[in-house]
């Protein structure tokens, strides 16, 4: 018989900072840890903290550096510190390792723990996501092709206009990309006018609108710096855990040739999956489908 817990809010500390997550299900369970994306937060996983009460697995959905109650530090917005905070998180749990499940953002520090830190990945499920290096290559030799992708970053870089425009009227902003980003039939739903208000007050928290954009600027700007050679460097042809790679067929960012060049940098038996009238958010718009991915994950390779 499986042991039934709400979510617990915990505080953990690593790399000198304190990050928070909420963590559901027996603590001698395998872990899976849910990173959400740009403008998200622990809360984006609520619907699939929903879909496994009681299920013989532990889920902790985290805040990134930079959001919600997690410590907001004013370095440590690069896809390798991201990934040592996930795999710190994983350790002050009390785990080894887990299935990492990543949106967005969240994905690709996935791919970069899976790659620096392989013994820390049991598995990898990136939810409209890409691998860093594929989406680099991609947006360098076809930068019109991947306009929907690239426009928030080179946005991003300039000097404070994204953070008011973030936090302007109550983070309208947010609400209309969040709106323009999901599925047509999803728009006008009860839980759309939910997950819109929790992204808004999300935004609102002190700091989160520069820090959320810390992130994006360094994706570009280290493009041009000695750093970003070295960071595509780091990751091996091939990781050592099975990658699924999960999209929505009406993402306006899905991109067929990514998701199939970023699952081939994973172990054998590595796939994609596409979810038919599901935009950008799987885990929002489709949790139970979602679900069953993280349920049906092949074995470890070997």
């Amino acid at each position: 018989m499986t042991e039934t817990t709400a979510p617990e809010h915990l505080f953990v500390h690593t790399r000198g900072i304190r990050l928070h997550a909420a963590v559901q299900g027996p603590r001698t369970a395998p872990l899976v840890l849910l990173i959400h994306g740009f403008g998200g937060g622990w809360f984006d996983w609520d619907e699939l903290l929903t879909a496994f009460e009681g299920e013989d697995l532990r889920l902790a959905a985290v805040d990134l550096r930079g959001y919600g109650k997690s410590d907001k530090t004013p370095r440590g917005y690069d896809l390798t510190t991201a990934a040592s905070d996930m795999s710190g998180m994983i350790r002050a749990l009390g785990h080894t390792d887990a299935l990492v499940v990543g949106h967005g953002e969240g994905g690709m520090i996935g791919w970069t723990m899976a790659a620096h830190e392989p013994g820390r990945v049991r598995g990898l499920v990136t939810l409209s996501s890409g691998h860093p290096v594929v989406l680099a290559r991609t947006v360098l030799l076809h930068p019109f092709s991947q306009w929907t992708r690239l426009r928030p970053s080179l946005f991003a870089q300039l000097p404070r206009l994204p953070e008011r425009r973030l936090r302007k009227n109550n983070s309208a902003a947010v609400v209309k990309d969040f709106r323009a980003q999901v599925a047509p039939g999803f728009r006008d739903t009860e839980q759309f006018a939910t997950e819109a208000e929790l992204r808004r007050e999300a935004m609102q928290v002190d700091k989160v609108a520069h820090l959320s954009c810390e992130y994006r600027r360094w994706t570009v700007r280290s493009r041009f710096r000695p750093e970003g050679f070295r960071f595509n460097s780091s990751f091996p042809p091939h990781t050592l855990a099975r990658a699924v790679g999960v999209d929505g067929s009406m993402d306006p960012a899905y991109d067929r040739r990514i998701a199939r060049r970023s699952v081939r940098r994973g172990a054998d038996g590595s796939d994609t999956v596409v979810l038919y009238g599901v935009g950008h958010f799987p885990h929002i718009e489709d949790a139970p489908a979602v679900a069953d991915v993280i349920r049906n994950f092949p074995p470890a390779a070997g």
